[in-house]
């Protein structure tokens, strides 16, 4: 038996005050594995461990039950430490058990985590579709050596760090099979995503295309590389109709870093959708400088009802720092366009940035007020292992790396000049003087008039009122108002 799984982190460990709207999607990374092994004729479970909000034992007695020969772990930099007590506790009952991990964390630094987590007996760098099948064959091999696997790192027992050579990158998307969403417990009905991109429940993600040309400092590509891959627009309506049919999904949303970039692939995607009729809906994510007028209308009219897009800064001198490679000019024609296309508009932000002060930061609230965006988020600047601001954080500020802390809403990273309580405070203030304006109030009281389902309208309820708790607590620190006047500060 071969066994995926994600660690066992809970809601509070992820979202913090915001646990009770926080989002359990199924992790694609396992169901892609685990329907390759499966179609090599493996045999095959997933502990989605994470999603299912399951605590260590229970993930340890889901094992027990399914006595595996192999466990492969997906995990972030977030959750690495949860996957180490997987594999501390795994061994320490089946000691034969063979334990791999892959996703960004590793692949950025295999060396650091396998001296760290010496229960893990290899990682899988980058994109691991050749790379599973290579493990599984050489445990049916008793005669194969661990390095002649491609793609993984290991240590040998003198403490040897041991990097075989690279798998080649998966080139031919439509030819992996679907995600092993069948062998979730209760999908879709057990998985609740995040409401505020969902138009119709029950929904899903998926990741259409790999690879993303840009150089934003804060980004790790280390994975899917710089190569933009994409499945054709004929094996995206399969699965829409798939998806439709087999788990009565009414809702994708495309989770790649830019999906616009291939516009003809998307612009032939929204015909062939159109033609099936099937009235789903869907969302993405991309870039502000893909956002042309005539692509967005035609989305739109295929079903496209909801764009997130990485904004990031107010300040263009934050965004030229960052190599972001917009200008607010494009951010505000951007914006535009997609909402006179009819398509509701989200705004990545990020406070925190290198070089950061509190005039940069009073322009990101103030972009937050002046364009018509439908939804944001406010995230702490995170130096993840692998992006290019992990090697030089401390040049910009102080920077504690400590694992645990990196879930995007910890300030890690204080850039100089400022303390972690003003961003605290800034991305409160920005939160909250966007959705209890009276604009947004109104805007997402008409979604849920639109989708009055029940579970829909409680997951917009829950998310109001946890986020109504974390902008409206005070900082057990000073606030920015000791730092700003009150003309600066409160609106």
């Amino acid at each position: 038996m071969i066994v995926f799984i994600t660690p066992p982190v809970t809601l509070e460990e992820r979202y913090g005050s915001l646990a009770s709207s926080g989002n359990c999607t199924p992790c694609l990374a396992c169901l892609l594995l685990a329907a390759i092994a499966r179609e090599a004729g493996y045999d095959v479970a997933v502990i989605d461990a994470s999603a299912e909000n399951l605590t260590l034992d229970e993930t340890i007695s889901r094992i027990g039950e399914l006595a595996p020969g192999f466990i492969g772990i997906t995990s972030t930099t977030l959750t690495i430490l949860s996957a180490e007590r997987v594999a501390v506790s795994v061994k320490k009952q089946w000691p034969n058990v063979l334990i791999g991990i892959g996703g960004p964390h590793v692949t950025a630094i295999p060396e650091e985590t396998l001296r760290r987590c010496a229960d893990f007996d290899l990682v899988a760098l980058h994109e691991g579709e050749h790379t599973i099948i290579e493990i599984l064959d050489y445990l049916r091999d008793n005669n194969r050596a661990m390095d002649s696997i491609p793609g993984i790192a290991f240590l040998e027992p003198g403490g040897e760090l041991i990097k075989t050579p690279p798998a080649p990158q998966f080139k031919d998307l439509d030819s992996l099979p679907f995600p092993a969403w069948d062998l979730l417990r209760d999908f879709p009905d057990a998985y609740s995503p995040g409401f505020f991109k969902v138009a119709q429940m029950p929904s899903v993600s998926f990741v259409s295309a790999r690879g993303c040309p840009y150089h934003c400092s804060f980004c790790d590509t280390s994975v899917f590389g710089q190569k933009v891959r994409s499945h054709s627009a004929e094996y995206m309506v399969e699965l829409f109709e798939y998806l439709n049919s087999r788990f009565g999904i009414r809702d994708v949303t495309f989770e790649d870093d830019t999906f616009m970039f291939n516009s003809r692939n998307v612009l032939r995607f929204c015909e062939l959708l159109l033609k099936k009729k099937l009235g789903m809906t869907w969302a993405c994510n991309s870039r502000l400088n893909l956002a042309k007028p005539e692509l967005l209308k035609t989305m739109n009219r295929a079903g496209c009802w909801h764009i997130s897009y990485g904004v990031e800064s107010g300040s263009q001198a934050i965004l030229n720092q960052e190599d972001k490679g917009i200008t607010i000019e494009q951010i505000h024609q951007g914006i535009q366009n997609t909402r006179a296309a009819g398509i509701a508009a989200k705004g990545f932000f990020i406070v925190g940035h290198p070089g950061e002060t509190l005039d940069t930061l009073r322009a990101t609230y103030d972009l937050t007020q002046q364009i018509p965006f439908s939804d944001i988020s406010v995230s702490c600047m995170t130096p993840f292992p692998g992006s290019p601001l992990s090697r030089n954080a401390h040049e910009f500020g102080e920077f504690d790396d400590d694992w645990t802390k990196m879930n995007l809403l910890t300030p890690v990273f204080v850039p100089h000049g400022l303390t972690a309580e003003d961003l605290q405070s800034w991305q409160k203030k920005i939160l909250r003087d966007f959705y209890f304006r009276p604009r947004t109030v109104l805007d997402y009281m008409g979604r849920m008039l639109r989708n009055p389902s029940p579970r829909y309208i409680k997951g917009i309820a829950v998310s109001a009122l946890a986020l109504s708790k974390t902008v409206f607590t005070r900082n057990k620190q000073k606030d920015i108002s000791a730092r700003s006047t009150a003309e600066d500060c409160v609106k």
